[in-house]
């Protein structure tokens, strides 16, 4: 199986939530320091920086540098936005695995997957449906010829 990145529509997702998540707090803190100016602006400066970070650095980072691939028996996935991790599941120590889709990935046809394996877990983000669907299958046939 050749690298796979996650689509453009996960980078979509993340930068929604990212956004929903920035409204929140500001609502909140209009509530909460409304009356208090100075911290006000200054928790609605860093509100919106954080939100910048993650909307035009960490998430198309993260997005891009998001590989996984099949080689030889076994699951490998490279993550990291900052540094690069690599992790290797084999096949053979897989457990079991589950698919999760939430609310607001449904329009976007997005699913993550969870391997549990032996000795530890992967966790797979905003994958397309279709080959969450496939992974799950491709190990489970897997399992059973075993």
């Amino acid at each position: 199986m050749k690298k796979t990145t996650l689509p453009r529509r996960a980078l979509t997702l993340w930068r929604l939530r990212a956004a929903i998540v920035a409204f929140l707090v500001s609502f909140l803190l209009t509530l909460l320091l409304s009356d208090l100016y100075l911290w006000y602006q200054l928790a609605m400066i860093l509100t919106g920086i954080a939100f910048l970070f993650f909307f035009c650095v960490y998430y198309p980072l993260k997005q891009v540098k998001f590989t996984y691939f099949l080689h030889n028996g076994q699951l490998i996935l490279d993550c990291g936005v900052f540094y690069n991790r690599r992790r290797v599941v084999p096949l053979d120590n897989i457990q079991y695995i589950t698919t999760l889709r939430t609310p607001d990935m449904l329009p976007f046809g997005l699913a993550s997957l969870m391997v549990h394996s032996v000795g530890a877990s992967l966790y797979l983000p905003c994958l397309p449906w279709a080959d969450a669907q496939n992974l799950q299958e491709y190990c489970v046939r897997r399992k059973k010829h075993e």
